[in-house]
């Protein structure tokens, strides 16, 4: 019998924390060097926000500690990377990069590894999952975050997100404004300030079927899916507002870039209080490409179904209920903590009824200008 692992629902922090040496070197590089990436797959005994605790399957990097989901991996457009996959589990297991073309590999034998070599495409936000038995390996933890930054950043105009031919009139006059502009002043974006927000949702009568071995029971039940835990990078209520690798924090004209993925079976309509945000990138959903937009559209609230992955633009703006006169706050002092939330009500639980303990997180506004 394979020794299985047991991880608090925080696992998943330390692995995002895990592969931050992959950005801000690269990011002065024109021509970014080779890189390999080496994931591992195994079984786990997942802690949920209630203490009790579910079979997952999750990604490591290397020998490092599995999480769900799994770590952070950061490239740039442009970059040859040959990733290898590892399956420590008893089952057969793949890896997919949706809208990546040529990225998949597999099915893995247990024991097995699998390789392949590609080319990073452009810049965005993507899953790296397990596409077998569709969703139940991905959603019992099978995904994890990639984020594609720019090969380099046009001389003489704002640093986005995305690549010069990729960036949108409206993606560009958009960043132009930043910390130029009265409505937002402060500074422009700066690259690799962002947070990954991963949703997924949990239904543990699944969860058991596949512990079990029953994996085409459990297959079945997802068309009858009850999720019970809603987690945000996989963590829920109190633990994931005070998460540090969640939580947005920054002082007032510090923008920050917001990447939600959903890799779950329920569609999510997260709403953040205190600002509101700009949605700059989503997929289309036939190929799950990245599709930059155009037509920038200012939001409190925005759509999250299964396997989307969108980009929005977090301005850390002076809250507008706070007359102008009243600014900076003299009898609440800072920081000034706003929450996010899911409007699907039940997202907001546990356990079939604890509340708050679902989908919800904060962001935190440090200081004035």
């Amino acid at each position: 019998m394979r020794r299985r692992q047991f991880l608090q629902y925080g696992g998943g922090l330390a692995g995002v924390a895990g592969l931050s040496f992959l950005s801000g070197p690269l990011l002065a590089q024109a021509a970014p060097p080779p890189i390999e990436v080496s994931l591992r797959i195994q079984e786990a005994d997942v802690e949920m926000v209630d203490g009790s605790a579910v079979f997952m399957w999750a990604f490591s990097l290397g020998t490092g500690k599995p999480s769900v989901p799994g770590p952070v991996i950061r490239l740039k457009q442009g970059q040859t990377v040959t990733l290898t996959v590892q399956n420590l589990a008893s089952t057969p297991h793949s890896l997919q990069i949706p809208g990546m073309p040529g990225v998949s590999l597999g099915p893995i034998a247990p024991n097995g590894i699998g390789s392949v070599t590609f080319t990073v495409g452009l810049p965005g936000t993507y899953f790296y999952l397990d596409p077998d038995r569709a969703p139940l390996n991905r959603l019992l933890g099978l995904h994890g975050a990639i984020v594609v930054e720019p090969a380099a950043q046009p001389p003489g105009s704002p640093a986005t997100p995305y690549a010069a031919g990729q960036a949108t009139p409206g993606v560009r006059a958009l960043f132009s404004a930043l910390g130029n502009h009265a409505r937002f002043p402060g500074s422009p974006w700066q690259p690799g300030r962002d947070r990954i927000w991963v949703f997924n949702q949990i239904d543990p009568r699944i969860n058991k079927l596949a512990e079990a071995g029953d994996l085409a029971g459990a297959l079945d039940l997802t068309a009858s899916f009850l999720p019970r835990y809603f987690t945000i990078n996989g963590l829920s209520g109190v633990d994931a507002a005070h998460d540090e690798a969640t939580v947005p924090r920054g002082r007032v004209g510090q923008p920050l870039l917001l990447r939600a993925l959903n890799a779950g079976l329920a569609t999510h309509s997260p709403h953040i209080h205190g600002n509101h945000v700009f949605t700059t990138a989503e997929i289309v959903e036939s190929s799950h490409a990245v599709r930059v937009l155009d037509n920038i559209i200012e939001e409190d609230t925005w759509s999250m179904p299964p396997l989307m992955r969108r980009d929005l633009l977090l301005p850390f703006a002076k809250p507008p209920e706070i007359p102008d006169a009243a600014w900076p706050p003299r009898q609440e002092k800072f920081p000034l903590i706003y929450p996010m939330h899911c409007h699907n009500e039940i997202s907001q639980t546990s356990a079939g009824g604890s509340y708050p303990l679902g989908l919800v997180t904060d962001w935190i506004i440090e200081g004035p200008l």
